[in-house]
């Protein structure tokens, strides 16, 4: 079964207060989109499963286990399962695609 989603969409689901949203889940796989606004806070911790994301728009910073990677529109990264990571240092809007499988 196809799905096709609009970016616009998604971002339109979001309340004021929430910064990411999954709009896919399969029995295997699931998807979403974070946006963080200026200077926004990236709550999130290590995860128990391998995760991708691609910069969609933006810029900003990744730490990966207390390292900082800079990342702008059009970067992908891998993260291995139970690393901590999370963005930050984001002076525009952040938005980002992540996938990752389902246990």
């Amino acid at each position: 079964m196809e799905s096709f989603y609009e970016l616009h969409s998604i971002l339109s689901t979001l309340d004021k207060d929430e910064y990411f949203v999954d709009f896919l889940s399969t029995k295997s796989l699931e998807a979403g989109i974070i946006r963080l606004r200026r200077e926004q806070n990236d709550t999130q911790t290590s995860h128990p499963r391998d995760e991708i994301y691609y910069v969609i728009d933006g810029e900003g910073f990744l730490r990966i286990s207390k390292k900082d990677h800079r990342i702008s529109k059009g970067t992908t990264v891998f993260v291995p399962a139970n690393t901590e990571h999370n963005f930050h240092g984001n002076q525009v809007d952040l938005i980002v695609l992540y996938i990752f499988p389902k246990m």
